[in-house]
């Protein structure tokens, strides 16, 4: 488990466990959690709540990616306020 290492929480893990080993999750940042809260979504007043919401909505062959794409939209389309 990822998170057992020291510094290393759900997010990261998530990041890691995507980008490394290819594993279908999706890591919820602030720019994730603000546009599917925002548009509707995955709305949940949670990271965790965010995340199962989103695992159960995006198709899986989007699961992959929807993390990369999800932030660049929310980081330079979707911004804060």
């Amino acid at each position: 488990d990822l998170e057992a290492l020291p510094g290393v929480g759900r997010k990261t893990a998530n990041v890691i466990l995507n980008t490394a080993f290819g594993v279908p999750v999706i890591a919820v940042d602030t720019h994730i959690f603000r546009l599917s809260n925002r548009t509707g979504l995955a709305p949940g007043e949670t990271v965790i709540k965010v995340e199962q919401k989103l695992m159960s909505v995006v198709p899986a062959k989007w699961k992959r990616d929807a993390h990369h794409l999800l932030v660049l939209h929310g980081r330079y389309v979707c911004r804060a306020r």
